[in-house]
């Protein structure tokens, strides 16, 4: 059994996601979904930097070296009028993954892939050492497209993982993506998936 406890977005506000998310403070949970069997819940709230750098630094440690340029780009989304960052926390207080959300048009990805209104591109960073999905991992992700999805001017969310990346193009499969195309950016080949609310449902 499942249940939802959400913050809505704010009606009448233009792209209601960006929008509404951008009003809460730091630390706010926007959306509960309850499990039982066993019981816990997933939260997602806005990113909070001085708090979560630590947490994102650790599950990937090519990016701790950088540490100073990754939370200034965090604090530029947090302000930005095109992109959010999340947490997705279980019983809000373990980190389970980190979340971005960002307009299609507006991402480096634009370039190779032609994204129209409705489209989001999303990027994860996973706390998994493992090459295989776990159940929680796949949850969060759920719960994550839920969220976005329960705003009406987001059509398609899409992925861009590395093509050698296993676990992150599995757990994209198992969430209702669906594989689109490769490309290649200027760091590596990516394979493109896309999700769309209807195959999300379907999932």
């Amino acid at each position: 059994m499942e249940l939802v406890c959400s913050t809505p977005g704010i009606p009448g506000l233009k792209n209601g996601l960006i929008a509404s998310t951008g009003l809460t403070v730091q630390k706010e949970v926007v959306f509960k979904k309850h499990f039982q069997q066993p019981s816990y819940a997933l939260c997602l709230r806005t990113i909070n930097i001085p708090h979560d750098m630590p947490a994102i630094c650790s599950w990937a440690w090519k990016q701790s070296r950088a540490a100073d340029t990754l939370a200034t780009s965090y604090q530029y989304a947090d302000s930005s009028d095109f992109v959010r960052s999340f947490m997705i926390l279980l019983n809000n207080r373990l980190a389970v993954c980190q979340v971005d959300i960002c307009e299609a048009d507006k991402d480096e990805l634009f370039d190779a892939y032609p994204a129209t209104t409705g489209d989001y591109i999303i990027r994860i960073l996973m706390n998994s050492n493992k090459k295989t999905v776990r159940p929680l991992q796949l949850k969060a992700l759920q719960t994550c497209m839920e969220y976005f999805f329960s705003f009406p001017e987001i059509r398609q969310v899409i992925a861009e993982p590395e093509a050698d990346n296993k676990l992150y193009n599995d757990i994209l499969l198992k969430a209702g993506f669906q594989f689109e195309d490769q490309v290649c950016n200027q760091y590596a080949l990516c394979n493109l998936f896309v999700c769309t609310r209807q195959s999300f449902i379907s999932a």
